[in-house]
């Protein structure tokens, strides 16, 4: 049987590199990565979910086209496999365009900020940051989230959310004009 080796950042950031190069549209690159994440190997859909969520944090809407997809495969991934499906939710945070898109990922982001895992609590917290800089119904809940987080939170915990604020409120700020 043969184990693969893990999937360190250098890695990571090659197939960033790697596919950020390609000329868009990139179909090749983008077929691959999709044909990764429906993989049945938990290895190689974690490695594509990361991917995923490196290259729409560089290009946000990068993999709009795949937003649903994105959310159903999060949906679907067993909890155990929560470092890809913490991957998954914020690829799709970065890649839903509608209204519909960013509510059904919002209810299926919201228990992991419950989590008793810190990662999950971390990686759900910015999940549900990015999907509320958009969608102004979700703002008000998710900046009492972030404000408690940065006083009360783990260190991953404020992390994020003195990341994640200032996103919100800009938003905010915008939506609000004074």
């Amino acid at each position: 049987m043969v184990v693969p080796r893990s999937w360190k950042n250098a890695d990571a950031a090659a197939a960033t590199r790697e596919f950020l190069l390609q000329t868009p549209p990139r179909r090749a690159a983008v077929r691959d990565l999709m044909n990764e994440l429906l993989s049945e190997s938990p290895f190689d859909r974690r490695c594509a979910a990361d991917l995923a969520r490196r290259i729409s944090a560089r290009q946000p809407g990068i993999l709009r086209r795949y937003a649903d997809v994105l959310i159903d495969l999060f949906a679907e991934i067993p909890l155990a496999q929560w470092q890809t499906r913490g991957y998954l939710s914020m690829a799709a945070a970065l890649n839903a365009s509608t209204h519909a898109q960013r509510m059904r990922l919002a209810l299926l982001v919201r228990p992991m900020v419950a989590d008793p895992r810190n990662a999950v609590r971390a990686m759900g917290l910015e999940s549900l940051a990015l999907v509320a800089v958009p969608e102004p119904a979700l703002r008000d809940e998710v900046l009492h989230i972030l404000e408690r987080a940065r006083r009360e939170g783990t260190c991953a915990m404020r992390s994020r959310a003195c990341r994640m604020l200032p996103l919100v409120l800009a938003a905010e700020a915008i939506a609000i004009p004074e």
